[in-house]
């Protein structure tokens, strides 16, 4: 578990879209070297990452989201759960947010690595959210729960499907795989493949405001926004997460939609706009009113 003596305050931001309010939750960094990245150097990694404004960094924010409304508390991914001193922080948040996690009725799982479902198992593989219905995308599960894949993988990643597995038994008696539609009333699935082969977005359709929460399309935004084709070594399909990183680029920035990412930094938000071949992200100020 991280060092709580090291933690900000709580990190939660609102925002309204449609019937819902959809709170930012930070449930802390992981600790990743720019080494994992292709396509650029550490040296140039660093270089970007202290031009936009960020203190000379390589650790990875990482991030959930609360979505209340229509008669549903939804939470988008379940962080890292302090799991190899990863965050750690999204159950001191939901408190301090006065959310009993017996209230959070369906998980939307983006895709199922340690930072995402960390936080969703407790000791003796107990379901730390007891009342949730889990809904994935067809191809996440499947890939996670095949045995061809488990033997084939890396050393390293063979904790990454046993971690996945921990979290599909926990919550086998409410678990739900979809390929397309509606997940929740006026929020759909969206499936954003590469990064992992059932990764996924989720988007709110709230009439006249929008918002794309797009799980891991970027992890470094200030470097992955303006260099979409870097990757990171987490994909399992790097060229194929480089093209979808593009098209949902080429989209949110056409649109002006309000996008979210387990990976953008705080408050959370943020919109893109692009100039010539060129993305630049515009991280949305936090607010004390609610907008």
């Amino acid at each position: 578990m991280t060092n709580s003596n090291n933690w900000q305050a709580p990190g939660l931001n609102r925002r309204k879209i449609g019937d819902y309010i959809v709170t930012a939750i930070v449930d802390g960094i992981v600790a990743a070297p720019f080494d994992l990245l292709s396509g650029i150097g550490p040296d140039e990694a660093m270089s970007m990452t202290v031009a936009a404004g960020r203190r000379p960094s390589s650790a990875i924010t990482v991030s959930t989201y609360l979505i209340e409304g229509k008669g549903r508390t939804i939470l988008v991914d379940g962080g890292s759960g302090g799991i190899g001193g990863w965050g750690g922080r999204l159950h001191a948040s939901l408190a301090a947010a006065n959310v009993d996690p017996r209230a959070i009725d369906q998980i939307l799982l983006t895709h199922a690595h340690p930072d995402h479902i960390g936080g969703l198992v407790g000791a003796l593989s107990a379901p730390q959210f007891p009342n949730a219905e889990l809904v994935m995308h067809d191809a996440e599960f499947v890939f996670w729960s095949d045995d061809a894949n488990l033997s084939q993988a890396p050393d390293a990643v063979k904790p990454f499907f046993q971690g996945a597995r921990s979290a599909f038994v926990a919550y086998a008696a409410r678990r739900r795989t979809i390929s397309a539609g509606e997940v929740a009333p006026g929020i759909g699935i969206e499936h954003l493949p590469g990064h992992t082969p059932g990764h996924s977005g989720y988007r709110i359709d709230g009439g006249d405001a929008s918002l794309l929460i797009w799980g891991d399309i970027v992890h470094y935004p200030d470097i992955q926004v303006p260099r979409p084709g870097v990757t990171i070594a987490f994909d399992v399909d790097q060229k194929a997460a480089a093209e979808t990183r593009k098209k949902v680029l080429e989209r949110v920035s056409a649109t002006g939609e309000l996008v979210a990412g387990m990976h953008l930094n705080f408050p959370g938000f943020a919109r893109l706009s692009k100039t010539g071949q060129s993305f630049e992200i515009r991280h949305e100020p936090w607010s004390a009113e609610l907008v």
